[in-house]
């Protein structure tokens, strides 16, 4: 995916991947992790908390961090810090994909590591690499996990 690889650079980028960095630290809420690429993001076409994306469900006020819409359906891209695996944040912003009738791929974007919690990019990659076996396939044509 284009979009995908686009977005991969701009995170690997020197100057941006060492801002990440430095805000991985307790404390830091996801929205100053957002913050450092998120005009590249709307660049790339997201839209920052699409509304009416889940019309249809009684949790009207769910929304995605950022939404692009694509030819043949869209992505939804989520960005974690330190709730990613306590509060099972990785596995709401799944399911969010699975219930938008919009989306079919998602981005999720999460810490390598916390203070709290080491490896939680390895650990959410195997949580998440489940709803891609066979006996378990979820109506999410993908997944690309992005680690800083």
């Amino acid at each position: 995916m284009d979009i995908a690889n686009k977005l991969k650079l701009y995170l690997e980028k020197k100057h941006i991947f060492n801002q990440l960095k430095s805000l991985n630290i307790k404390n830091t809420g996801s929205i100053q992790i957002q913050n450092i690429f998120i005009d590249f993001a709307e660049e790339l076409g997201f839209e920052s908390e699409k509304k009416g994306l889940f019309k249809d469900y009684k949790t009207r006020a769910l929304r995605p961090d950022y939404f692009k819409k694509l030819n043949n359906g869209g992505i939804l891209m989520e960005v974690e810090r330190g709730k990613t695996i306590t509060n099972n944040m990785d596995l709401l912003d799944l399911w969010k994909c699975h219930i938008c009738e919009e989306a079919n791929h998602l981005f999720l974007i999460v810490p390598l590591a916390v203070s709290h919690t080491s490896n939680i990019y390895n650990y959410v990659c195997n949580r998440i690499d489940s709803f891609f076996k066979e006996k378990n396939y979820i109506n999410v044509d993908s997944v690309i996990i992005f680690g800083y």
